[in-house]
């Protein structure tokens, strides 16, 4: 049907100087897809069908061609694979940093029949906007159609996609003359999206750095969203114009491979040659394989920029078969092959420090410990300004949320947005949802959690559950694998972090091998497969790595594997493939991957209230793509560790309204209260800063309702006020004080004014200073109580308490202690007094 589809095209891109380019049977972010069709405007996802006819269905439905059903691959319909084809095609291009200043949104799809179609698909105006169902005598048309101005595609930038897939690129052979301009003008380059502003200071400070003679080290901080890749490409243009070589170095070839800019991880830059072996005897010379240093060639001036810095970290690493790099401390390799500090070359770090660092913060390069303890110079700024391209996305907005929480170390409260990319479901309806996603798409979803062990666990559970049975060998046809390490003897070799199903399962094959000090020899043992989307030889899979709780061998079985390797006796051993099943992950792996869809278990030993979650939780939150959905999570508020204390509770009917704010009678007034004028009569009291002080809170409040105080009578500890409403009202307002200048008590000579009252004592308290811990309470109970009807009205503070008064009506009040900690955390809630004991239960209800 290719084939075909290529003859429709000829007519139109033939003879002309137009170009397309068409890319066929390619994995764009894991998912094969049939057909992708790039254009100077367009970009068009396709599905090959062979079907023709009337064309029926829904976007949620079976679709019928003829009454023939129509498959949708792994999906309900072609419609569903065509939008997470499109999804895919736009995040391999997002993640490659192709095509950037793009509105990539913009990129079309269709489902591409090879029979005539009428159709008469049920589809939103939404959908039809960018999907388009079409057949082989209609598609050129189609195609010559698609455009969009905010899609503009220049050929190199389509030859560059294709030499970035791996793609062999063909050249189509026509059977006409080919035309071609004698003097071709060369085109323009699309422009990348200007700086912000922020990002242009950021730029500026990141060349003087560069310029300077004294300064070594260079950090730029910021969370998701910040523009930090975007700042490093334009980093590297303006340092070669300095005359001095960027060099770009990623965590890991994964992540080098999808950077923004030209890269190589940084262990393919520091390390190579042959290997170097143990000195010891057969068992000491198998612990593991030494991947010597190089000899650093680079440019005497050059610039080292290393992204993802926050992935970094100095402890010791070998790899699951057996390599250790260098010294085994990467951070320490670096310094010492860089030479930083001894010469002119330089470093400049950038990485997110609210995600789950690979360093504490004395041996951080990214925050500059690591810098600070060999006494070498070190700069840092951050970008502050979060760059939304999601529309206002609930996920990017929860991002900052958690991390406003990380800035200022307060872990007490956590509300989350949600919207169709963030959900919440309860444990059983994830249950089933997460079996219907890795039937019908497996390679796009993840299950995140925060231990090895819930992820077995689940990996456990899913598996019985997706092949129908409770007995299962360790490999199973359709089985999702993740590649930790390839066969060194495979000719394509699937970097770290690659999920392939199994498409076939072979032989099982065990080894022994005897070591000095054991009774028995050690055996382990190889599984054979074939894998889907992968060469048809087969690889030998170490089971043992398979099943293990942690990605690592016991350390018997890896020196007996080595050992019996190195030896070849009694037959040498294949090259295993080190794999784990791609299920799940912990969260603390999938960092500097993504996934279209992620399940989180928040489950988490830290506990809810604590900084190790927010940035779990945090890091987690930048793993998913398209949809993230939180399991086993409960509301996180200051209240729902508390314990309800039902002591000496008594019936009060004049519980006091407006206590617990303070005022200082020498405070600082703002510009506009100083150019007020005193009502009348306030001139009259005995101490006027005092009198001015209280009136000044009431009037800022009363006038926030459309009220003013016209009238003022002052007694010590007490001050009265006529106040004018909005269409003529007239009130009495009275406020009562102690000596420490806080209000005991406020009242309304009018019960009928009681709602006036409470309004006006709830703006004074907006407007106290309480701590910050007892603020962010009153807030807190306040949102709670007020989803219930109630309004707080009095809030009075001492140590590491709060007490509470809340109305609802002028006979339903009740007033509540609360004891806290230096969090915030709400410890215990004491009921003091109420109109009616029965509001107890409300209250409780409510706060908890």
């Amino acid at each position: 049907m290719l084939q075909a589809f290529l003859e429709r095209l000829e007519p139109r891109w033939g003879t002309s100087t137009d170009w397309i380019v068409v890319i066929a049977n390619s994995l764009w972010n894991g998912a094969e897809i049939d057909l992708v069709c790039i254009l100077p405007s367009a970009i068009y996802v396709a599905d090959f069908k062979s079907h023709g006819g009337k064309l029926t269905g829904t976007e949620n439905g079976p679709w019928l061609a003829d009454g023939v059903l129509v498959k949708g691959g792994r999906k309900d319909n072609p419609y569903q694979q065509l939008r997470d084809n499109k999804f895919s095609t736009l995040n391999w291009l997002q993640s490659k940093g192709l095509l950037s200043g793009r509105n990539l949104g913009h990129i079309s799809a269709g489902v591409l029949f090879a029979g005539d179609i009428h159709d008469q698909v049920d589809l939103s105006p939404k959908v039809r906007s960018w999907f388009y169902p079409t057949d082989l005598n209609s598609c050129a048309s189609l195609l010559e159609r698609l455009a969009s101005p905010e899609l503009l595609i220049d050929r190199r930038e389509a030859l560059d996609i294709v030499h970035r897939l791996g793609a062999q690129p063909i050249e189509w052979v026509s059977s006409r003359p080919a035309l071609r301009d004698i003097d071709p003008r060369p085109a323009a380059p699309h422009r990348r999206t200007p700086l912000t502003e922020q990002q242009r200071d950021a730029l500026k400070a990141l060349l003087s750095f560069v310029s300077a003679d004294n300064l070594v080290s260079f950090s730029v901080l910021g969370m998701t969203s910040t523009g930090k890749s975007r700042l490093l490409v334009d980093a590297c243009t303006e340092i070669e114009k300095l005359g001095r070589r960027p060099i770009v170095l990623a965590p890991n070839r994964r992540l080098a491979m999808h950077a923004p800019v030209e890269s190589e991880s940084i262990y393919a830059h520091l390390y190579g040659g042959a290997k170097a072996e143990n000195e010891g005897d057969v068992e000491e010379k198998a612990k593991f394989d030494v991947i010597p240093m190089r000899l650093c060639t680079d440019d005497e001036d050059c610039v080292y920029l290393l992204d993802d810095a926050h992935l970094l970290g100095n402890s010791r690493f070998t790899t699951p078969d057996g390599k250790q790099y260098g010294s085994g401390y990467l951070l320490d390799d670096f310094h010492a092959f860089t030479e930083l500090g001894k010469g002119k070359r330089k470093a400049v770090f950038f990485g997110d420090p609210y995600q789950i660092q690979r360093s504490g913060d004395d041996e951080s390069t990214l925050l500059g410990g690591y810098q600070k303890s060999r006494e070498l110079k070190h700069q840092f700024l951050e970008l502050s300004q979060v760059i939304d391209t999601t529309g206002g996305s609930a996920k990017l907005a929860n991002a900052e949320r958690l991390v406003k929480a990380i800035r200022s170390e307060r872990f007490a409260e956590l509300d989350l947005l949600k919207d169709d990319g963030f959900r919440q479901v309860y444990k059983q309806d994830g249950a089933a949802e997460i079996q219907d996603r890795y039937r019908s798409d497996p390679l796009s979803v993840w299950y995140l959690a925060e231990t090895h062990a819930k992820v077995n666990a689940f990996s456990q559970w899913v598996r019985e559950r997706l092949h129908g049975k409770k007995l299962l060998a360790s490999l199973e046809v359709g089985d999702l694998l993740e590649i930790y390490v390839s066969p060194e003897s495979k000719d394509a070799i699937l970097p770290s972090g690659s999920r392939r199903l199994a498409a076939s399962v072979g032989a099982r094959e065990t080894y022994e091998q005897p070591l000095k000090g054991r009774d028995a020899p050690i055996a382990f043992h190889s599984v054979s497969c074939t894998l889907e989307f992968g060469e048809p030889h087969p690889m030998e899979i170490l089971e043992e790595f398979l099943l293990s709780e942690k990605p690592e061998l016991s350390a018997n079985t890896a020196i007996a594997e080595r050992v019996r390797r190195k030896s070849g006796k009694p037959t040498p051993l294949p090259d295993f493939a080190y794999v784990r099943y791609g299920y799940a992950s912990t969260v603390h792996h999938a960092q500097g991957m993504s996934r279209s869809i992620c399940y989180v278990n928040c489950d988490h030993a830290a506990g809810r209230h604590s900084e190790g979650f927010f940035r779990w939780l945090y890091s987690a939150l930048t793993v998913a793509e398209r949809e993230l959905v939180l399991l086993n999570f409960t509301e996180i508020h200051p209240f729902d560790s508390a314990v309800w204390n039902t002591g000496a509770a008594a019936i009060a009917t004049d519980i006091p309204i407006g206590a617990g704010w303070y005022f200082e009678p020498n405070g600082i007034a703002s510009e506009r209260d100083q150019q007020r004028d005193l009502p009348h009569g306030l001139d009259q009291s005995r101490n006027v800063l005092i009198s001015a002080a209280v009136w000044l809170r009431v009037a800022n409040s009363a006038e926030r309702l459309g009220w003013k105080v016209v009238r003022a009578v002052c007694h010590p500890y007490h001050e009265q006020y006529d106040l004018a409403g909005p269409t003529g009202e007239l009130e009495q307002l009275r406020v009562s004080y102690n000596g420490k200048n806080v209000i005991s008590a406020m009242h309304v000579k009018n019960s009928a004014y009681f709602s006036l009252l409470c309004e006006i004592a709830s703006g004074c308290l907006d407007l106290n200073a309480y701590s910050a811990e007892a603020d962010a309470l009153r807030r807190s109970a306040s949102s709670r109580l007020g989803a219930k009807g109630w309004k707080i009205v009095s809030a009075i503070e001492t140590a590491y308490r709060l007490q509470i008064t809340a109305v609802r009506s002028h006979d339903e009040r009740a007033s509540v202690e609360i004891n806290f900690d230096k969090q915030g955390l709400v410890s215990s809630l004491r009921p003091l007094l109420a109109s009616d004991l029965k509001l107890f239960e409300e209250i409780k209800e409510a706060l908890l």
